[in-house]
């Protein structure tokens, strides 16, 4: 996947060769040509390209100046003014509309030509053509045109998935985005200390969130003894003396992501009789609880203004960790409806809208995490949820023949009370 933004091969390096000036042939005009269309010449008025970079810039009020860093080319515009004319220019005004009204996309580029610029490929942003009385002959048109790029499909197709950026890389990013926002900065050694030992107080109590977690996944006691050994990690460093955030950081993160290893690695197809008519789900049950880490608040006093600053980041830190953990739960489900997984996505988004995405690099790292979600659930076969009501009860064998749905789904996505006979309105995939 490949985007020359440079500008296109010139036709001649002089200009007047280049509009054909000092030839016999005819001069060469301007001229628009739709997607599979026959190109449709206009006399050149005036024209102009804009482009640039899209910037982030970081002020310091308390310190002046600024710092800017780029993040991106932005789209590359041409704007073209000219004319149709001639005794027949309406025939050619009436061509030169039906070309603009040809839909265009990155995939289905018009083309732009000029005899100085070059033959751009274009998306069709806007036209305007004015006309006046004292004018007989001819008519002024105008266009603004995006240059065609890469679209969705293409890039999602040319995208390997070795080459996405995965959760837990985006969560150690959030760890060097921790570490170098309030310790890095930190001259004096009080000023560090006091840090510390505030961060080892709030870390100390992410035991207490990631337990319930782990009492709500359903799984062997095997699994569940490996998860809670990498939680207590954290408090055993703590105990041992360890103050490198770095470290105790890197603990967090293993300890989410050894929970969401073992929601997703329960065999969820295979219940006991015992949870026949309530199936639980980890990997759903285990997302809303991140999910609910939005309003989470880290029950520990702060007093001084340091204190409230290091708790806000802690704060910030987890909601980003289980932003990361969810994206994860979310690409292993594989039995999920449409409905379902629009509505997870919704509480993904808002969860990331908290997450504090003031350094640059943080932010690349979420966008381009939301994008290989993305790419994941449009592999995932997902089916469209249907309601449909049934007047008189039917046998539930029976509605789940008619319906095509198997049993134990109908039992999941409906409160069903009698196994043998259901009425009302049924939720079916």
């Amino acid at each position: 996947m490949s985007f020359d933004i440079s500008l296109p091969g010139l036709y001649r390096e002089n200009w007047r060769k280049a509009y054909r000036a000092d030839n016999e042939d005819s001069p060469r005009f301007s001229s628009y040509q739709a997607p599979d269309g026959e190109p449709v010449p206009f006399i050149y008025k005036n024209l102009e390209f804009s482009g640039g970079q899209t910037i982030d810039t970081t002020e310091y009020p308390f310190f002046g100046l600024w710092s800017n860093k780029a993040l991106n080319q932005k789209p590359q515009t041409i704007t073209v003014h000219g004319f149709l004319r001639g005794e027949y220019y309406l025939e050619q005004r009436a061509a030169f509309i039906d070309a603009l009204l040809v839909p265009t996309s990155d995939d289905s580029p018009g083309f732009f030509d000029h005899p100085l610029w070059g033959r751009f490929k274009v998306v069709v942003e806007n036209y305007f053509i004015e006309e006046s009385a004292n004018e007989n002959g001819q008519c002024e048109v105008s266009l603004t045109l995006k240059r065609a790029g890469i679209s969705l499909e293409r890039r999602s197709a040319e995208l390997m998935q070795e080459g996405l950026i995965k959760p837990e890389e985006v969560a150690q990013i959030a760890v060097e985005e921790f570490i170098q926002a309030e310790f890095n900065d930190a001259y004096e050694s009080e000023q560090i200390e006091l840090k510390t030992s505030t961060m080892l107080q709030l870390f100390d109590q992410f035991k207490t969130q990631l337990f319930k977690m782990v009492g709500r996944i359903q799984s062997s006691q095997t699994v569940l003894n490996s998860v809670t050994s990498k939680i207590n990690v954290i408090s055993n460093l703590i105990a041992q003396g360890v103050k490198s955030p770095m470290v105790l950081a890197k603990a967090v993160v293993n300890a989410f992501f050894s929970i969401v290893g073992a929601a997703a690695s329960v065999n969820e197809s295979v219940d006991s009789v015992t949870k026949y008519f309530f199936k639980p789900d980890n990997k759903k049950t285990l997302a809303m609880m991140f999910f609910t880490s939005k309003k989470s608040e880290i029950p520990t006093e702060a007093v001084t203004v340091s204190q409230m600053k290091i708790r806000a980041s802690v704060e910030n830190f987890y909601r980003a960790i289980c932003l990361c953990a969810s994206a994860e739960l979310l690409m292993r489900m594989d039995d999920i409806t449409l409905n379902e997984m629009n509505g997870y996505w919704a509480l993904y988004i808002n969860l990331e809208n908290s997450v504090n995405q003031e350094y640059p690099e943080m932010y690349m790292a979420l966008v381009e995490m939301r994008s290989t979600l993305s790419y994941n659930l449009k592999q995932t076969i997902m089916k469209n949820e249907i309601k449909k009501n049934f007047a008189k009860p039917v046998p539930l064998l029976a509605l789940s023949h008619h319906l095509e749905c198997g049993d134990e789904k109908l039992r999941m996505m409906n409160l069903i009370e009698d196994s043998l006979l259901i009425s009302g309105e049924i939720t079916y995939v």
